[in-house]
């Protein structure tokens, strides 16, 4: 009895020690065999095998305070490892159930508003990219990829075969998460266990997380302490021999009315391959891909810019290796050097695409081969504008990364991107990136890419109905550097980039050419012994462009483009309401040899969750100077951007209402209005349930110039409405029905009605 004693003490110490000293904790995984029945994925943890399964019950606080003691808010774990998945259990307990916040929310809009739980994966086990699968108390799910080089989410990719429920109880919820091998993306042979953890989000008057592994909001990116199973046997034992086929049909009919007496009736039959013939190999297949009812953009002001907006990518097809593809999230300035390479959004309409994904241990790669129909836009940037072509040419597109690991902390990657117009004609781009971590804190990384361009496009206009000419070929090259560092007082990135007047990707995004650029956003993190902060950091954020000489753009010597300097400061509560103000003293030209304008203003914003209806609401308003673009001048203006987010319940049913709204304008001399730009959004959301909602999207954008010497009168209106009822049943059916309208500039209206029905077969 004594030794049992001592022995128990001795685990508890060392239990203790461990939570102390910042040491993640193993999870148990449990086998269940082939003979076992299947688990029901409803939430409910009342299957058999879950009473063999160890609890993992080490849950610690990390916001808004590290603390090991979780109050009323304890949580459990376990994981099942059943034939060709992995099953996680999740008990929440919560002593004031009336206060969990669980709306029927749409697919990756799970935010912090909502009780919710998150399982992170990182198949790799070099704490460097991890797969996520966010489930809130109502059932709704949010998944995607989180990199820890930027220390982002990004949630475009969707793991439709993961199934997810969720059961309120009397003191808490349940969550059950079923994670199909299949959807998991891992080397065969896998030198490095695999890192987990599980955190909860609980927001009350004051936003708590937890979390399993011993997490510090100092930390440089979420993965730094991730766990890892106390025996994977049975989880080794499945990898290697895990295969898949699945095939998704696509059926689309629609009947459309141009507004100018010409209707027109048509179909058309798509089909997706996805084949995973080892672990290790994904290759992606489809044919005639109608992606003309993905959601409407997020809307922007457009009117009064010289460069092109990039958009977020949503298609699946484009999403299966993106994490692979070596894209970077833009920065504080919105520059999107990970887009330089390749930008899925350029392609428009494909008719046909193949790629294959490799991931193994110590290298990864995919390429990229498909058919796009046309009708986009082409860019042909310089430093001072962006030109845009529309086209309706089809042409070829081919894409290709692969990347080497050097040891534990670097990475070199060889980059190929073609797009062909016709025969001899298109552009062509070769070069490498790569990264190094030189220690936990500091990460360099960049670029070096040469193109050659063999298009001739007009000086303006559009090429509707005619194809791209030939032209002499050009070289461009483009190169970027970047250093950030990430300590607990302070933080920086800095880059340098160069992309010569000549370079140029249809494949990639690129509004800006004919500029060296250098940037640093610089953090001071305070430390604050006010309990009601949260966190408080001091910024100074710079930019310089210097455009390059060339005489083709008519830039005859180099000069200044811009310089942007923001001092400010950002704050957030313990109830994660945010504030942040910055002073703009900038400088900048619109055209070469133009005027350097000095334009000053003042930046402020505030978000906040107000409750459990009002869910979200955020406003940003700059205040003071702005240059007018076309004029070539600095009036007195402003530009705000609002997003209110309203929740609410209809009996069984969830409601939801998201409003955007932009608004800027800029006076002309004389104090009155020189332009006024708007964009507005408005998406109401009725759900069914956790699979079927009916969705209501209505966008207008206009721009209004008021004539002055050398600019006349100009106004621009666009709107567009959808109507759609989307559902999902299992995870290979889904449907969608509905109607749109849209009318731009007083012309007759369009209007469309649709109908799509995707079926859907897998083969383990």
């Amino acid at each position: 009895m004594t030794f049992a004693k001592n022995t128990a003490l001795l685990g508890l110490l060392i239990l203790g020690c461990t939570l102390a000293w910042g040491q993640p904790l193993p999870f148990s995984l449990t086998a269940v065999t082939k003979a076992a029945p299947t688990l029901r994925i409803d939430g409910v943890l009342d299957d058999a095998a879950w009473l063999d399964a160890k609890p993992f019950t080490q849950f610690r606080q990390f916001r808004p305070e590290t603390q090991l003691d979780v109050g009323p808010y304890r949580t459990e774990v376990r994981v099942l490892m059943e034939p060709g998945a992995l099953v996680f259990g999740i008990r929440a307990w919560d002593q004031s159930p009336k206060d969990i916040r669980a709306p029927l929310a749409r697919r990756d809009q799970i935010f912090p508003d909502q009780d919710a739980v998150t399982v992170w994966l990182d198949p790799n086990g070099r704490s460097e990219i991890a797969q996520y699968v966010r489930v809130n108390a109502a059932g709704s799910i949010s998944d995607g990829i989180y990199r820890a080089s930027d220390g982002n989410e990004d949630s475009t990719p969707d793991y439709f075969d993961v199934e997810v429920a969720a059961h309120r109880l009397r003191d808490g919820y349940s969550v059950e998460i079923r994670w199909p091998l299949s959807v998991l993306r891992y080397p065969l042979d896998g030198k490095l266990p695999w890192g987990l953890m599980v955190t909860r989000k609980v927001p009350r008057d004051v936003s708590m997380a937890f979390a399993s592994a011993p997490v510090e909001r100092t930390h440089p990116h979420l993965l730094t302490q991730l766990q890892r199973f106390d025996i994977d046997a049975a989880l080794r034992e499945q990898l290697n021999g895990a295969q898949h086929v699945s095939l998704r049909a696509e059926g689309t009919a629609r009947a459309l009315d141009d507004g100018l007496g010409t209707r027109e009736n048509t179909a058309n039959l798509g089909l997706e391959l996805q084949w995973r013939p080892r672990a290790d190999w994904v290759v992606d297949a489809v044919v005639r891909p109608d992606f003309s009812q993905v959601e409407l953009d997020e809307p922007q002001l457009a009117g009064n810019t010289r460069f092109a907006l990039f958009q977020t990518e949503k298609r699946n097809f484009f999403l299966e290796s993106s994490d692979v593809v070596g894209q970077v999230q833009p920065d504080n300035w919105g520059v999107s050097r990970g887009l330089l390479a390749f930008y899925s959004r350029a392609i428009t309409d494909p008719r046909w695409g193949v790629r294959a994904t490799f991931r193994g241990n110590d290298a990864e790669g995919t390429a990229l081969a498909l058919r796009d129909g046309g009708g986009g836009m082409v860019l042909r940037p310089n430093a001072f504008s962006t030109a845009s072509f529309a086209v309706d040419q089809p042409s070829n597109v081919l894409f290709a990364r692969h990347r080497s690991q050097l040891g534990e902390k670097a990475s070199v990657a060889g980059i190929v991107s073609v797009r062909e117009w016709g025969s001899g004609i298109g552009t062509q781009v070769a070069g490498v990136d790569g990264q190094v971590a030189l220690d936990d804190v500091n990460q360099v990384r960049g670029h070096v890419l040469l193109s050659n361009d063999s298009t001739a496009l007009p000086a303006s206009g559009d090429l509707l109905g005619q194809p791209i000419a030939q032209g002499s070929n050009r070289a461009g090259q483009a190169a970027w550097l970047s250093w950030r560092h990430r300590a607990e007082d302070w933080q920086w990135s800095a880059h340098l980039e160069h992309i010569s007047p000549r370079f140029v990707n249809d494949n990639g995004f690129v509004p800006q050419s004919g500029i060296q650029r250098s940037t640093l956003d610089f953090t001071r993190v305070v430390q604050s012994e006010n309990k009601a902060i949260a966190a408080w950091e001091l910024m100074l954020r710079g930019m310089h462009t210097r455009a390059i000489a060339d005489e083709a753009t008519g830039v005859l010597r180099p000069q200044v483009a811009s310089e942007l300097l923001q001092p400010g400061m950002w704050i957030m509560d313990t109830a994660g309401t945010e504030g942040w103000a910055y002073l703009n003293l900038d400088q900048a030209r619109t055209r070469f040899d133009g005027t350097l304008h000095r334009p000053r203003s003042v930046l402020l914003g505030a978000s906040a969750h107000p409750g459990p209806r009002l869910t979200f609401v955020n406003l940003e308003v700059t205040l003071g100077e702005r240059i007018d673009v076309d004029a070539d001048r600095v009036g007195r203006g402003f530009k705000a951007n609002t997003q209110v987010t309203w929740r609410d319940t209809l009996g069984p049913y969830g409601l939801e209402l998201e409003q955007r709204a932009s608004i800027g304008t800029i006076n002309n001399m004389n104090g009155g209005m020189a332009l006024e730009e708007g964009s507005a959004q408005t998406k109401f959301v009725l759900h069914l349930d956790a699979s079927q909602a009916v969705r209501v999207v209505y966008q207008k954008q206009n721009f209004a110039r008021t004539a002055e010497p050398g600019l006349p009168t100009s106004t621009s209106n666009a709107q567009v409405a959808t109507l759609a009822w989307l559902g999902r049943s299992g995870n290979l059916r889904s449907w969608s029905m509905g109607a749109s309208w849209s009318q731009e500039d007083g012309q007759p209206a369009k209007r469309e009605v649709f109908v799509k029905y995707q079926p859907g077969w897998a083969w383990h």
